[in-house]
């Protein structure tokens, strides 16, 4: 994926879609479009009444993380041969004046603790990190493999792929290294994981999900929250609506 292609998809927002419908309010303003007008800045505040509260959005999430639970690795334990833990790549920046560790984007963070976690508890685990970069310096799959050792994994159990720029070629990168034979445990959001999950099974493998990173949480003091607009329930509007048309893409 091209540079300008990826942040041209950060402009597909529902902030963005929100000005974008004042804008043309505006415009019916001041062309004396009273009707129109005033139907742009009902469906601007309807919009904006969904996707800033908490139900929707959650309720969206829940649907797809409830997909997968949890990976308990005592289940996993027995098996024969390596078993591949494959942490997804999620962004990073490339300072060096930090740690590896604090190079890593806070999504990537939370997936490289998880496969720390699952690695820990497998003894044939070899943890697999990818993803490249888009300005061709040091990819993060190199970084992520830096904190991984920084946070006490054997530097002889990691593998990297360094050339995948989307979760689909993170797939077929693995099943050029690894073979569709082998046993994978696949790393990512839990919102992500079952797209993540079609394009491993398409490549033949029979991954198993380690979900993390959830955002539709139940917490028993949070009904008053959910009834105030905030922008980060908007956020996760987008993360959703990303998700589910990703999943429809991979369905084809």
């Amino acid at each position: 994926m091209s540079i300008l292609l990826y942040h041209l998809k950060g402009l597909f927002t529902v902030l963005n879609l929100l000005m974008f419908l004042l804008l043309l309010a505006g415009i019916a303003a001041k062309f004396q479009k009273r009707k129109l007008c005033k139907r742009l800045i009902i469906a601007t505040a309807v919009l904006f009444l969904i996707t800033a509260t908490a139900y929707l959005p959650q309720y969206l999430a829940r649907q797809l993380e409830r997909q997968y639970q949890p990976l308990n690795p005592a289940s996993l334990k027995g098996k024969p041969g390596k078993i591949y833990i494959h942490l997804l790549g999620s962004g990073f920046t490339l300072d060096k004046r930090l740690p590896a560790t604090a190079q890593l984007a806070t999504v990537a963070q939370c997936r490289l603790i998880e496969a720390i976690r699952v690695f820990r508890q497998l003894d044939s685990s070899v943890l697999v990190c990818s993803a490249g970069s888009l300005l061709q310096k040091e990819t993060q799959a190199a970084v992520a493999r830096k904190a991984a050792i920084l946070l006490g994994v054997d530097s002889t159990r990691i593998i990297t792929l360094d050339t995948p720029s989307t979760t689909q070629e993170e797939a077929a990168a693995l099943a050029a290294r690894v073979g569709t034979t082998a046993h994978i445990i696949v790393v990512t959001d839990a919102l992500h994981m079952p797209r993540a999950i079609k394009f491993f099974t398409q490549q033949g493998f029979r991954p198993v999900a380690a979900p993390t990173n959830f955002k539709a949480l139940e917490a028993e003091n949070d009904l008053g929250l959910k009834l105030w607009p905030g922008i980060g329930n908007m956020g996760l509007m987008d993360v959703v609506l990303h998700e589910y048309i990703g999943n429809i893409k991979a369905a084809l």
